[in-house]
């Protein structure tokens, strides 16, 4: 009789380990700090990448890769999610810091041509004011107030998203390059000014809307 309580007992060890060792292999590897909890994970990216994907729509079809780059991101959001509906938290996990990572690397690109035209057309109106500034002075006038604060607040804005971009947040840097670049369209329309057709495009999506040109009109 003790032989067989030996053997069943063998047998009930042998069980155990093979159902820990199917469990182990069950698993995926986690692709993400393992000192994160998979769920409060899921629970963190769901929210953060929908947001981030939503806030750089107008920008990915203005400047990025248009339909299909976003579409990508919404698709992959879309897979993490459904592998969380079937219970499969691990890959959940994994897949939603792989789409936030990619979201944050097309970010990262949009905002890095954010900053080029920014400070391009700043420039641009810097110049202009410094010569309007000598003419004004030569004939014994003073700067406009008012232009002198639009300039000022392109500076403020350009310099703020810069300083998100260095800090690798490019959702808020595309935000305050939107707002350095109205406050030179402000300035254009302040100094009657015709708006230059390069910057039409960077016009529209200030405001956050998606550019058409006129040939896709037609």
């Amino acid at each position: 009789m003790a032989k067989g309580w030996r053997i069943i007992g063998v047998f009930i060890c042998s069980m155990a380990f093979a159902a820990a060792l199917v469990a182990q292999q069950a698993e995926p590897n986690r692709e993400f700090n393992p000192l994160y909890n998979p769920l409060q994970l899921i629970q963190r990216l769901s929210y953060d990448n929908f947001k981030s994907i939503k806030l750089l729509h107008t920008a990915i079809i203005n400047y990025g890769g248009g339909e299909s780059e976003f579409d990508k991101l919404v698709n992959d959001y879309a897979e993490a999610t459904s592998y969380y509906f079937r219970g499969s938290l691990v890959e959940s996990a994994n897949l939603f810091t792989k789409n936030e990572k990619d979201i944050q690397a097309v970010g990262i690109k949009l905002a890095q041509k954010f900053k080029e035209d920014t400070e391009a057309l700043h420039r641009e109106i810097i110049k202009h004011h410094v010569k309007t500034n000598v003419t004004l002075s030569l004939k014994g006038g003073k700067a406009d107030p008012t232009a002198e604060l639009l300039v000022s607040n392109g500076a403020f804005g350009v310099n703020k998203a810069n300083d998100f971009l260095a800090r690798s947040r490019p959702v808020d840097a595309i935000y305050y390059f939107r707002r350095a670049k109205e406050s030179c369209f402000k300035y254009w329309e302040y100094t009657k000014q015709p708006l230059p057709d390069q910057y039409k495009k960077d016009e529209v999506d200030a405001q956050n809307k998606i550019y058409t040109s006129k040939e896709k009109e037609k």
